[in-house]
């Protein structure tokens, strides 16, 4: 068997807009109610968010592109005991709620984000309850 799984490419789906341009800036988590963004959908995929309602939990799974690759330690820990955005696949997942929808389906407003402005987004998923 081999030690180096399969390389796959992912082609993100929109971009989220936050007040944060940097990582000093960004909260640690998400899930406060006073961090606000707005997620855009490539118009190719707004069918995917037919059903998706204002007050709705979502899980934004975005990539933290502009985050050092090369880290494997963080605060004293491994990366992959962390939500560290600082890993050698900086992919993440931030919990948010939804707060409004835009009629064409493009603009997804969220309350709770903690990402970097501009950051790509990989996908959204409704959490299962």
């Amino acid at each position: 068997m081999s030690t180096h799984p399969r390389t796959f490419e992912f082609r993100p789906i929109g971009v989220v807009h936050t007040p944060f341009d940097d990582s000093d800036e960004a909260p640690r988590q998400g899930g406060s109610e006073a961090d606000r963004g707005t997620v855009v959908l490539a118009e190719e995929y707004t069918a995917g968010i037919v059903g998706l309602e204002p007050g709705t939990e979502l899980d934004v799974i975005w990539v933290a592109d502009r985050a050092d690759r090369d880290v494997l330690e963080a605060r004293g820990r491994g990366v992959f005991t962390t939500r560290s955005p600082a890993r050698p696949n900086p992919i993440c997942v931030t919990r948010c709620t939804v707060r409004a929808i835009s009629d064409d389906r493009r603009r997804i407003d969220l309350v709770g984000v903690d990402m970097l402005d501009e950051s790509p987004v990989l996908d959204l998923k409704a959490p299962i309850h």
